[in-house]
């Protein structure tokens, strides 16, 4: 059975039965256009990895940068305002070695053991960025529970917040936050109540952005369907086809973020020609879902 060639790469099985009685796989048809049928792309362009593993260098230099002048000044002013903003300056230098990290791994090719590569060390790695963020947020809101049930008029500073407020990727409303508190606090050195305020106020908006990464995760370590697809809706679909007897089998599942693949067993009737209905059925998922890794099993 020779393969068309279609312009986008897919894996595809082809099981043919015989009879009712014995079923038995007539042929295999892999079509990956012109590079191997894995999930790893050999012929990617190294120039472009090595470009995008600099940049991601350069930012992770700039968050620790920012972080070192937020945590010194953090300290040096007693404001946990200051050191939660740091704490999240943090969880972004994470998220940077962790995609630097999953660009060196994502050229690692599969093994006999690791057939899909190595793509979900970024969905572990990510994993363990959250819950980083969440034992810092916890010690942070700790802390300022503890000084607001045991307020004391021991010091009465002046907190002088001033340059280290630049924040990288979104974190900007939290840092003009901090800077605003910081303007109070200098100019009121007694309400050092705002400062409190401030930590618990961005620790819940540190934990919010947590919040759909850590699903993503779970439903990722879960083989769950991305949400993006309604599987319901893509069997249907199958099934409006004529040549289409039963979908069975149907799986959906990612191994990372953006790496969705299909598997299914697909019924059609006796007269039907298997490659028309295997390409009809390519051609579908690929343009009505963008599922480009697909494994179709052709049954009568």
């Amino acid at each position: 059975m020779e393969p068309s060639s279609p312009q986008h790469s897919h894996i595809i099985e082809v099981n043919v039965e015989k009879s009712d009685e014995q079923r038995k796989t007539l042929g295999a048809v892999k079509v990956c256009g012109e590079t191997p049928c894995d999930l790893n792309n050999a012929s990617g362009d190294a120039e472009e990895r090595t470009a995008s593993m600099r940049k991601l260098c350069i930012a992770v230099v700039l968050c620790l940068l920012f972080m070192t002048v937020e945590v010194f000044g953090g300290i040096k002013a007693n404001s946990l305002a200051i050191l939660t903003d740091a704490a999240h300056l943090l969880s972004d230098v994470a998220a940077f070695a962790i995609s630097l990290f999953s660009l060196w791994a994502a050229g690692w090719e599969a093994t006999p053991r690791q057939t899909y590569g190595f793509f979900r060390i970024e969905i572990l790695g990510a994993l363990v960025s959250i819950q980083l963020i969440w034992l810092l947020t916890g010690i942070l809101v700790y802390e300022a529970i503890i000084r607001l049930l045991t307020e004391t008029k021991k010091r009465k500073r002046n907190i002088n917040v001033q340059g280290a407020y630049l924040h990288v990727l979104g974190d900007s409303i939290q840092s003009v936050g901090v800077m605003i508190g910081g303007a109070i606090i200098w100019y009121k050195p007694e309400w050092k109540i705002v400062d409190l305020i401030c930590t618990l106020v961005f620790s819940v908006i540190v934990l919010g952005t947590t919040i759909n990464m850590i699903r993503s995760i779970l439903e990722v370590l879960m083989e769950s369907t991305p949400r993006e697809i309604d599987a319901t809706k893509l069997e249907q679909g199958l099934l409006e086809m004529e040549e289409v007897v039963a979908v069975h089998e149907l799986h959906i599942w990612a191994i990372t973020v953006g790496k969705v693949l299909l598997a299914c067993h697909v019924n059609i009737t006796p007269e039907a020609d298997a490659d028309m209905v295997l390409n009809k059925v390519i051609d579908y998922i690929r343009r009505e879902y963008n599922i480009s890794h697909v494994t179709i099993q052709i049954e009568r």
